[in-house]
C-alpha cells in the first residue's frame, strides 16, 4: 500500500473520531428517565487480574448510571481489591467443574447462584471466561434474569472440542452472545447461531492511560549501552507453557507455547542479516513455575543459536509503554489469541507485526494498520519486521493510521458506549423488564434443567474416564433429540 493511501486511512479514521466528539451526548445511551437505574451483574471465574470488568462496571456507573456488582471466585485476591478501590459490589462463588468431584457439585452451583441472582433481581447479568460463562448463564436462565450476556474473552475455546460442545449445550440460554472479536462471532455463526443473537464488542483498554504524545520513550539503548541508532524490535508478553494434549485445548496449539515466543527467536537470524546491530528484546516473567522453565529453555535455545548479544529477556518491566515508545518494531506472535498486546502498542504508535490468529487481524489490519504474519512461521515474521524496518516512512505512517483505528474502536469508552446499547436494546426488547423472574418460570425450568444436567455431567464424566469416543456420540445425539434446545430458550 502506497504512503499516501495508509495517511489517508488515518485521517479519515481520525475525522470519525472527531465526528463522533462532536455529537457529544448524542452518542451516549441513557436509560429512559421513566425507569429506574439499570442494574448490571458482570461474572468472572477469578479472583485475579480482569481489570477489564471492573473498568467496564466502574464506567457504566460513572456514565450511564448503571447499579453494578461482580460475582468473582473467592474472597481474596488483586481482583476483589480492586472491586472494593472502585466501590463495586462483589458476591463470592465456586466456579469449579472440570474434575469428576466438581461435577458433583455443579448442580448445587447453579442453584446457588440462581437463588443470589433471584434474591438480587438485576437486569442484566454478563459473564466472562469459560467457567463462569457456562455456570453464570445456567443460572441467570433458571432464575428469569431478563438479559442473559456471555461475552466471550478469547476464541480459544470455541477451538477446542470440549469446550465448544459444552458452551453450544448451554448458549441457547443467554439472551445474546457478545463474541469480543469477528473471528470469535464468525466461529459462533459456524454453530449455527443466529445473526441476531450475536454481538460484537470489543474489551477496548482505558484511553486514558495511553497517550503516545504523554509518554516518554524508554531510555532503554542508554540502559544496555547501545548506540542510539539501535534498531529495536520489542514482544511484550509472558512466558506461558508449551499446552497439554487435551480436549479442552485447541489442537494446533497442543505441545506449543500460544505467545510464539520461540517463532521470533527462529526470525532473529533473518532479521540479524539485514540489520546486524538490531536488538530483540522479549519484555515479560514466567507465568507461574511452569512459565519461567518455558522462559529458561527459550534462554537456552536462544545460547545454543548464540544470539545472546541480540535476544535479550528483559524480564518484568513496569515501563512497558514506555519502551513500546521507543521500539522501531513491536511483535505480537501468537498462535491463538483475542487481541493481545496489539492494542497497548498502536496506542504507542510503534509500528506493529501481527500474526493471522484470533482478533489480532481486527486491530492490525495488513498493510494499513500495521504487517501481518502467518502463525508459528518464522520467515513470516522476520520478512515483515524487516519490510518495516527497511522504511521508517512507510513504518510511521502504519503506526499513525493504527493510533487512529484504535482510538475510533478499541477503547474503554468505546466498549462501554456499546454495552450500554446493547443492555438498552435487549432489555426493552419484547419489553423483557417487567417479565423478569416469574417464579412459575423457575420451577418449570428447573424440571428442564434435569435432564440438561444430566447430559453435560454423564458427557463430561465419560470423557474422563476416556469410554469410547463412539458412545459418547450416540449419547450425545439421543440426548439432542430429546431435548429441543431451540424450544427452551
Amino acid at each position: 500500500m502506497a504512503v499516501e493511501e495508509i495517511a489517508d486511512v488515518a485521517s479519515t479514521v481520525t475525522s470519525d473520531s472527531k465526528r463522533r466528539k462532536r455529537l457529544g451526548s448524542r452518542s451516549r445511551v441513557s436509560v429512559p428517565q421513566s425507569t429506574r437505574p439499570m442494574s448490571v451483574c458482570q461474572v468472572a471465574a477469578t479472583n485475579e487480574g480482569a481489570t477489564w470488568m471492573v473498568e467496564q462496571l466502574r464506567d457504566l456507573r460513572n456514565r450511564y448510571g448503571c447499579v453494578p456488582t461482580a460475582v468473582v471466585e473467592g474472597e481474596t485476591g488483586s481482583l476483589i481489591d480492586k472491586c472494593r478501590r472502585e466501590n463495586i459490589p462483589i458476591h463470592a462463588h465456586d466456579f469449579s467443574f472440570t474434575a469428576l468431584p466438581d461435577l458433583r457439585r455443579l448442580p448445587g452451583s447453579v442453584i446457588r447462584l440462581a437463588k443470589y441472582f433471584r434474591r438480587q433481581r438485576f437486569d442484566v447479568v454478563q459473564t466472562h471466561l469459560f467457567h463462569s460463562m457456562v455456570i453464570g448463564r445456567t443460572a441467570a436462565w433458571l432464575a428469569d434474569v431478563p438479559v442473559r450476556l456471555s461475552m466471550v474473552a478469547s476464541p480459544f475455546h470455541l477451538e477446542a472440542s470440549t469446550p465448544r460442545w459444552i458452551d453450544r449445550a448451554t448458549c441457547w440460554m443467554d439472551t445474546c452472545i457478545i463474541g469480543s472479536c469477528q473471528y470469535t462471532v464468525d466461529l459462533y455463526k459456524g454453530l449455527g447461531i443466529e445473526d441476531e443473537r450475536l454481538a460484537l464488542v470489543y474489551y477496548g483498554a482505558d484511553e486514558r492511560k495511553f497517550s503516545a504524545d504523554e509518554t516518554e520513550p524508554a531510555r532503554i539503548r542508554e540502559e544496555f549501552g547501545w548506540p542510539e541508532d539501535t534498531p529495536l524490535v520489542v514482544m511484550v508478553a509472558y512466558f506461558y507453557p508449551p499446552l497439554p494434549v487435551s480436549g479442552w485445548i485447541p489442537p494446533h496449539v497442543q505441545g506449543r507455547a500460544i505467545k510464539g515466543h520461540e517463532y521470533v527467536i527462529q526470525a532473529a537470524p533473518a532479521i540479524l542479516e539485514k540489520f546486524p546491530n538490531a536488538k530483540i528484546l522479549l519484555v515479560g516473567s514466567g507465568w507461574g513455575e511452569a512459565g519461567t522453565e518455558y522462559m529458561q529453555q527459550m534462554q537456552a535455545l536462544v545460547k545454543e543459536m548464540n544470539l545472546e548479544e541480540s535476544v535479550i529477556f528483559t524480564g518484568f518491566r513496569n515501563d512497558v509503554n514506555a519502551i513500546l515508545r521507543a521500539a522501531d518494531v513491536a511483535i505480537q506472535a501468537s498462535l491463538c489469541e483475542n487481541l493481545g498486546g496489539t492494542i497497548e502498542s498502536l496506542l504507542m504508535r510503534c509500528p506493529t507485526v501481527a500474526t493471522r490468529a484470533g482478533g489480532l487481524v481486527d486491530t492490525v489490519i495488513h498493510e494499513k494498520t500495521g504487517l501481518q504474519a502467518e502463525p508459528g512461521d518464522p520467515v513470516s515474521l522476520a520478512q515483515a519486521v524487516i519490510r518495516l524496518l527497511s522504511d521508517r516512512e512507510y513504518a510511521r505512517q502504519l503506526a499513525a493510521a493504527g493510533e487512529a483505528w484504535v482510538l475510533e474502536r478499541f477503547t474503554l469508552r468505546r466498549t462501554v458506549e456499546d454495552l450500554a446499547t446493547l443492555y438498552e436494546r435487549q432489555l426493552f426488547k419484547k419489553n423483557r423488564r417487567k417479565k423478569g423472574y416469574r417464579l412459575y418460570v423457575t420451577l418449570w425450568r428447573l424440571l428442564l434443567l434435569a435432564p440438561v444436567a444430566i447430559y453435560l455431567t454423564g458427557r463430561l464424566a465419560i470423557q474422563e474416564y476416556r469410554v469410547h469416543e463412539r458412545f459418547t456420540r450416540n449419547i450425545g445425539q439421543f440426548f439432542g433429540k430429546l431435548l429441543p434446545w431451540r424450544w427452551l430458550g
